[in-house]
C-alpha cells in the first residue's frame, strides 16, 4: 500500500470471547472511510472468521497465544492482515465446501466466504497468515 495509508496492529489473545470486541475497534478504527453498510458487512464478517480460525486452528485456543491483526487503508482499499503462531495450513488442499459431496462438513466454509466477499486474498507460504483485501468503490468525484 501507498504511503498516504493509515495503519493499526492489534495482538489479540486466542479468546473466541474477543473477536467481537476487536471486530468492533477494528470497524471503529475504519469510523473515517464512512463506509457503506454492504462493505461493513463483508469486512467484519471476513475479519471475525479469519481471527476465529486462528484461534481455533492455529493456537488451539490457547489464550496465552496471540494472533497479529493488521488494519491499513487510504482511500482506494482496506487491507486487513491476520497471522497467528500456529502450524499453518496448505490452503489450496481444503474441499469446496460448495460440492454436493462437502455440503454437510463443517470445514472450509470461513475461507470460502472470504474468498468471496474479499477483493484479493493471499496467504503466506507457511500458511499462518493471510491478507485480505477490500477494494472501495467510490463513484466519480466521491471523495467522502
Amino acid at each position: 500500500m501507498k504511503e498516504d495509508s493509515i495503519k493499526k496492529e492489534f495482538l489479540v489473545p486466542s479468546d473466541l470471547s474477543l473477536v467481537q470486541k476487536f471486530s468492533a475497534d477494528v470497524l471503529s478504527f475504519l469510523g473515517p472511510l464512512k463506509l457503506d453498510g454492504g462493505i461493513v458487512f463483508d469486512v467484519k464478517l471476513c475479519l471475525e472468521e479469519a481471527l476465529i480460525n486462528a484461534m481455533k486452528y492455529g493456537h488451539k485456543l490457547q489464550k496465552e497465544l496471540k494472533v497479529r491483526l493488521g488494519v491499513e487503508y487510504n482511500e482506494r482499499e482496506v487491507r486487513i492482515s491476520i497471522e497467528d503462531q500456529g502450524e499453518g495450513f496448505d490452503p489450496g488442499k481444503l474441499v469446496c465446501c460448495t460440492e454436493s459431496a462437502n455440503l454437510l462438513k463443517s470445514r472450509g466454509r470461513g475461507v470460502h466466504l472470504i474468498r468471496q466477499l474479499m477483493d484479493e486474498v493471499y496467504y503466506n507460504k507457511k500458511g499462518n497468515a493471510i491478507l485480505m483485501v477490500k477494494r472501495l468503490k467510490r463513484e466519480a468525484g466521491n471523495r467522502s
